[in-house]
C-alpha cells in the first residue's frame, strides 16, 4: 500500500512539474490583455467527511468520519481566453467509517457489520477505503476569483481494512489492538460524481460514489458521500 500511495504522489509531482514549465512558457500578455488565472488548479487537496450511505440501521455511525482526496490535474484551456476549461488528470481518495459495529466476513464468506455489545468497552472501530482515480471536471472562472467545477472520477479500489481498539467483543476480558486486512469482496472499480465551487485558492466540495465498495450480494451494499473543504495549492 505505501508503495502504491508512493507512485502516486510521484505522478502528481510530475503532472504538476509539467503545467508549471507549460505554464512558464506561454507568451506573457500585453498590457491591453487579462491578467493570467494564476490559480489553475493543478493540484488540489480535499478534506472532507463522509456519510457512508445505505448502511445497516442497527449499527451506529461516528459524527465525524475524516478522510481526503489529493488530485493533480492539467487544465486545458479554451481559445479566445474563454472562462470555460477542461480538467483531466489523476489521483488518490481515502475514506473512514467509525460506528459501533465490526466487519467481518460470516460463514457463508459474505462481509458482515456484527454490532458491538452495549457492555463491552472499546476506544475504535473503523473501517478505511481508498482507491486510485482518474478525475475528469469541467470548469468555469469568473475573473472576479469565484469559480465552480463539475467533474466525474472513474477509480481503482486499492484497499479496505478493519481496525479495532477495545475489548474482545466475546467477553474473554482481554484487550485487542489489530488491524485486519481481511476484507472480502470488495468491488474492483468504482465511479463516483463531484462539485466544486469556491474563490480564488479556497472552495467548498461534494462528491457522491455512485457505485457499492462490496460486490453485490456479498458485502453491506453502502457508498460513501462526501462534504468537505478544497484547497487549491497552484
Amino acid at each position: 500500500m505505501k508503495k502504491i500511495i508512493f507512485v502516486i504522489f510521484i505522478c502528481l509531482f510530475q503532472l504538476c512539474s509539467i503545467g508549471s514549465m507549460m505554464g512558464q512558457a506561454q507568451p506573457q500578455p500585453s498590457k491591453t490583455e487579462k491578467k493570467p488565472v494564476f490559480i489553475r488548479d493543478r493540484f488540489m487537496f480535499d478534506f472532507h467527511h463522509s456519510f457512508w450511505m445505505n448502511a445497516p440501521k442497527r449499527i451506529s455511525p461516528q459524527k465525524f468520519n475524516p478522510g481526503f482526496t489529493v488530485s493533480g490535474m492539467w487544465d486545458f484551456l479554451l481559445p479566445n481566453k474563454a472562462p470555460i476549461s477542461f480538467g483531466l488528470g489523476v489521483g488518490f481518495s481515502y475514506y473512514t467509517h467509525f460506528s459501533n459495529a465490526m466487519l467481518k466476513k460470516d460463514g457463508s464468506g459474505i462481509m458482515q457489520y456484527y454490532v458491538i455489545p452495549e457492555n463491552i468497552d472499546f476506544s475504535e472501530s473503523k473501517v478505511t477505503y481508498n482507491n486510485i482515480n482518474i478525475p475528469f471536471e469541467v470548469r468555469y472562472r469568473h475573473h472576479s476569483g469565484f469559480k465552480v467545477s463539475l467533474g466525474m472520477r472513474l477509480g481503482l479500489t486499492t484497499g479496505i481494512s478493519y481496525r479495532y481498539k477495545g475489548l474482545d467483543p466475546l467477553g474473554t476480558g482481554a484487550r485487542m489492538n489489530y488491524k485486519s486486512y481481511e476484507v472480502y469482496n470488495k468491488a474492483k472499480f468504482n465511479y463516483d460524481i463531484y462539485a466544486r465551487t469556491g474563490w480564488k485558492a479556497l472552495g467548498v466540495y461534494f462528491c457522491y460514489q455512485v457505485t457499492k465498495i462490496f460486490d453485490a450480494n456479498k458485502g453491506p451494499q453502502i457508498y460513501p458521500m462526501t462534504v468537505g473543504i478544497t484547497v487549491n495549492f497552484f
